[in-house]
């Protein structure tokens, strides 16, 4: 088995957890700032909150990534956990997420 690695990435939006909720869930906010035609199967949701997809590049073993949203007062915070990366994929994993938060339709700040 290769050896895995795990990344962490908190952002804050303006936004409500719903709109962020939104922007994470509707397939064309999806087109928008993740990778066009991937599919990305659901392992768990719980609405507004928690959203777990299985993820699976090509040529890269099967992974697993978290997005939790929380209340921050005047917005939303976003933690996003990618667990079980190849460790070889794991600089790719991080910036392809450092671009995807960043091209997220929503203001980071």
């Amino acid at each position: 088995m290769p050896e895995e690695c795990s990344l962490r990435l908190t952002r804050r939006y303006a936004e409500p957890p719903a709109e962020v909720w939104r922007a994470l869930t509707e397939p064309a906010s999806l087109e928008r700032w993740l990778r066009p035609g991937f599919d990305v199967p659901q392992r768990e949701v719980e609405p507004g909150r928690v959203l777990e997809l299985d993820w699976r590049p090509p040529g890269e073993e099967p992974s697993v990534v978290r997005i939790e949203l929380s209340d921050a007062g005047s917005g939303t915070r976003l933690v996003l956990d990618h667990e079980r990366i190849e460790a070889t994929h794991g600089m790719a994993a991080m910036r392809f997420w450092f671009a995807a938060l960043e091209g997220f339709p929503l203001e980071a700040r």
